[in-house]
């Protein structure tokens, strides 16, 4: 008797009709072939002529490989998105075209940079091949920055986690209200009345960002720290001219300590402006004698509005994520908000200006790659010589706010660790 080919279970479009198939090998049995067939066209695909046993088989075979494909397009819709914990499509995208690179980059040597790590410069291939445009200085400034604010990417880069809270609270300290939310990741339910608390200010040039756009990177500091993020939506530029960021950052501060929340349970962190903001703040803690918090901590932190830092030069062409050739335009629209007119290096709009005695301790870090290392250094030494506790942390060849993108690299990964051991050592 002629060996079959394996059985097949074929059903019409009803679902209705099951029909066990065999297909035999050689010439013999042709009658029970086309005994089959024609049960097959009959019963499968009524009124269907000229099908052939070879075209069956093909059909069979067809229908085989589409189910494949399927349950392949059903594993991965599923499987990915656990697998980077968002289903943000972007994001996905993101993070598939990272690996892919990153895979390149093992085979690529850097002479010049033998210690980034192959994820590092797979990031910054991407970003390369996205860099911001320079602006239009004819243009519209405020068409111009709500263009910037809808096309902000951090959202999508480092997207919210499903299971991070977030809850909006509205602020007022002396008529002045102010809009914030708690951020919290951790395990344990928050008590906002013994546990320590992080102050967040965002970056973004005082012009955009906000929680939207920084949920994400807050969420993780939530679960990394331990502690509870509350994010500051302080007003921006142009809308709210100089001086409403640091309004909004001394009201929430003084809402606070209101509540009964201790300096000692407060620290305030901030990457770029959002560094910057950070300092104003505690310098306008300290000249109105109110008490600072426990510590401050600033990510490459935008201290010198007069961009009087080498580092705008030196590292133009190695920051991949700061477009220096926007921060003229940028220092233009926020020095112009402010009614007095004053210069970019007043202490008012850049905290290297001044005076740093009395601040608490400080963890200061910025990349060597980074348009404001210069902004860093010169702090860290104006802090020093006023004795303050200072740890300095540089990252070799490193991006603006490399540590954002601890989703990316091990290099950012490695600098929030070293934060999170110094926020729990003092």
């Amino acid at each position: 008797m002629p060996t079959p080919i394996p059985t097949h279970t074929l059903s019409n479009r009803s679902g209705q009709t099951n029909i066990e198939i065999k297909f035999f090998q050689g010439e013999q049995k042709k009658a029970q072939d086309n005994h089959y067939l024609e049960l097959f066209k009959l019963r499968i695909f009524p009124g269907l002529e000229g099908i052939s046993i070879f075209d069956v088989k093909q059909i069979m075979i067809a229908s085989r490989t589409l189910k494949k494909f399927v349950f392949f397009v059903v594993i991965a819709a599923v499987a990915v998105p656990l697998r980077y914990g968002s289903t943000n499509h972007k994001y996905i995208l993101l993070r598939l075209i990272h690996s892919a690179l990153t895979i390149k980059n093992c085979f690529v040597v850097d002479k010049n940079r033998p210690t980034l790590s192959a994820a590092y410069r797979a990031f910054e291939e991407i970003l390369k091949s996205n860099k911001e445009p320079p602006y239009d200085p004819l243009a519209d400034t405020l068409t111009t920055i709500q263009q910037q604010r809808a096309s902000f990417p951090l959202g999508y880069i480092i997207p919210k986690p499903f299971q991070c809270q977030i809850t909006k609270e509205i602020f007022i300290y002396g008529g002045h209200n102010v809009d914030a939310y708690w951020v919290d990741h951790r395990q344990k339910h928050s008590q906002k009345r013994s546990d320590k608390i992080i102050l967040y200010f965002h970056g973004g040039s005082y012009t955009l960002g906000d929680i939207h756009s920084y949920s994400g990177t807050e969420c993780h500091y939530s679960k990394l720290f331990n502690m509870t993020i509350l994010h500051l939506e302080y007003r921006l530029i142009p809308e709210y001219p100089v001086p409403s960021a640091l309004e909004d950052a001394v009201a929430i501060y003084r809402a606070l300590l209101a509540q009964g929340i201790e300096p000692s349970q407060i620290f305030i962190m901030g990457d770029s402006a959002g560094g910057g903001l950070a300092l104003l703040t505690i310098q306008y803690l300290i000249t109105h004698q109110l008490p600072v918090p426990h510590g401050v901590i600033v990510l490459a932190p935008w201290t010198d509005l007069s961009l009087s830092g080498e580092s705008y030069t030196r590292n133009h062409d190695t920051d991949v994520m700061f477009n220096s050739d926007n921060t003229k335009w940028e220092v233009k629209v926020i020095v112009d908000t402010h009614a007095s007119k004053l210069p970019p290096n007043d202490p008012i709009f850049s905290p290297l200006f001044g005076s740093f005695k009395g601040f608490p301790p400080m963890y200061v870090n910025v990349g060597t790659a980074d348009t404001l290392e210069d902004d860093a250094r010169g702090v860290v030494k104006k802090a020093q010589e006023a004795g303050v506790s200072v740890t300095f942390e540089t990252g070799l060849h490193l991006m603006h706010v490399y540590p954002a993108f601890f989703d990316y690299f091990a290099e950012a990964r490695q600098t929030l660790d070293n934060i999170n051991k110094w926020i729990h050592s003092i």
